[in-house]
């Protein structure tokens, strides 16, 4: 496959494309299973449902087979999920890799969520995982992170994570000139992360305006 692009296709469609054992790193953020949809607004329009949010379990299984496939030997994958269903997460991760962190990411932002009989959310999960063993390449950080979330008002996209905080697994798992996937790639957030740290980057993603999004996030970069 052509190597900085972002594909228009299904992750499943897509990552069968990828050969055997020939991606560095998977950095990805895949659907939480929740029918998620973000109240949050850009201008006046709420964000659409999450594709495929509510109903891919299957997904999620057979999209960390083929993790598994195209990674090389003694590689890492970094894997977002949710607390909601961190047991079917872990289950079909561990089904392949060998687990060593559920790192969490607090966001130094709550969210809403049950206002009056829950705990305000603050925090999101990582599967830290290893094809083999992959060393550190940089100093090692504790398995909570720190990294302020997008303010709402600068969201491209609902679920979208901060360039810094994915900058820090690419830089800490890949080599310059490595090639990072990441199957559900929304906006570029992990292209830009790329870019900037001297990687490669293959990314899938369904929906054509996220596409020219990333692309116009890319244009300066490239």
């Amino acid at each position: 496959m052509e190597l900085n692009r972002i594909y228009q296709m299904d992750v499943l469609d897509g990552v069968k494309l990828v050969a055997d054992n020939s991606v560095d790193l998977v950095v990805t953020d895949p659907p939480y299973l929740m029918n998620y949809r973000s109240n949050r607004r850009v201008v006046r329009n709420k964000f659409d449902y999450i594709h495929n949010d509510q109903s891919s379990y299957d997904l999620i299984a057979t999209f960390i087979d083929e993790c598994y496939r195209v990674m090389k030997d003694n590689t890492a994958i970094y894997m977002f999920c949710s607390w909601h269903h961190i047991d079917y997460f872990k289950q079909q991760f561990e089904r392949k890799f060998k687990l060593k962190n559920l790192i969490v990411w607090n966001k130094n932002n709550h969210g809403s969520g049950d206002l009056k009989g829950a705990y305000a959310p603050k925090h999101e999960l990582i599967l830290f995982g290893h094809k083999g063993r992959s060393l550190l390449q940089h100093k090692r950080i504790p398995d909570v992170i720190d990294c302020d979330k997008i303010p709402s008002a600068k969201l491209t996209h609902p679920t979208e994570k901060p360039v810094e905080l994915l900058t820090i697994f690419i830089l800490n798992s890949s080599q310059p000139g490595d090639v990072v996937l990441d199957g559900f790639i929304g906006t570029g957030a992990t292209a830009v992360a790329c870019v900037n740290t001297g990687r490669n980057f293959i990314g899938f993603e369904t929906e054509p305006q996220y596409i020219e999004i990333a692309n116009k996030r890319l244009e300066g970069l490239l």
